[in-house]
């Protein structure tokens, strides 16, 4: 169930990325990003609801209250990424982009077998296969990486890299709180609805003093309101892959989990 969670969660992401090309098109990347974390909002705080109910919040948090912190923080990390992954498609383009921010993928095996024993006393096999695959990807995107140099504007091509790598870091520290928050037992349902508090908060304090103040802001958002649409809907559509890579992260941990769905 976990590598099939896995599979679909990178389906889902992959279809949320496209929105995030209208970036192309002269919107403000903190315009694109605060759409899309306005979608996710939305969508987390009506998916599990209509999933589960409302009280299995309350349930959760009455026993592991500590672990809204923990939900906050990886919100407000999962905010600075994107927006991140945002100035990196502007540079580079977003089939050269999303290869390399998807480099998170060692940095979750790195942190489930550092922090949460996974990998620890597996066959060679599985060794083989989560470092294999994860190695694959990365020589790919080197590869496209040094690509870019030629294809991207003068000047912008490595700035564009750099963006995307450390949105990759960002989100590969990110799943730390998820794995956390699952030993000790917060359904993932209740884990996200948090989370989003802290993606909105931190997206919106970024896109206030990167535009210069909540005039500024509200005259672009203005100016993008009939793109609006796509980006709540680039938005929604993360957040059911997010579901189901955090369910992913659950069932067969961090190590395997993101390097399926990447």
């Amino acid at each position: 169930l976990g590598v099939m969670c896995g599979f679909g969660a990178g389906a889902w992401l992959g279809a949320a990325e496209a929105p995030t090309k209208l970036v192309s098109a002269g919107i403000s990347p903190m315009v694109i990003s605060l759409g899309m974390v306005v979608g996710v909002f939305l969508a987390r705080w009506t998916a599990p609801t209509l999933i589960q109910g409302t009280s299995y919040v309350l349930d959760d948090v009455r026993q592991a209250p500590h672990l809204v912190i923990w939900a906050i923080v990886a919100g407000c990390m999962w905010s600075v990424a994107n927006t991140l992954t945002i100035f990196a498609i502007r540079d580079i383009g977003l089939s050269i982009a999303f290869p390399l921010w998807n480099s998170n993928s060692f940095l979750g095996i790195f942190w489930g077998f550092l922090l949460f024993n996974e990998l620890r006393g597996a066959g060679a096999r599985r060794w083989m296969g989560v470092i294999g695959g994860a190695l694959v990807m990365f020589i790919g995107a080197v590869m496209l990486a040094w690509a870019s140099s030629s294809q991207a504007p003068a000047g912008h091509a490595w700035r564009g890299v750099l963006a995307a790598i450390g949105a990759g870091a960002l989100w590969g520290t990110m799943y730390i709180p998820y794995r956390k928050a699952y030993l000790t037992g917060m359904n993932p349902l209740s884990f996200v609805t948090f989370f989003a508090v802290g993606e909105l908060g931190m997206m919106g304090s970024l896109a206030v003093v990167y535009s210069g103040g909540f005039a500024p802001l509200a005259q672009q958002l203005a100016a993008a309101k009939p793109v609006m649409f796509w980006l709540l809907a680039g938005g929604f559509i993360w957040v059911v892959g997010d579901l189901l890579q955090q369910y992913a992260a659950k069932y067969i941990g961090i190590s395997r989990g993101i390097p399926v769905s990447n």
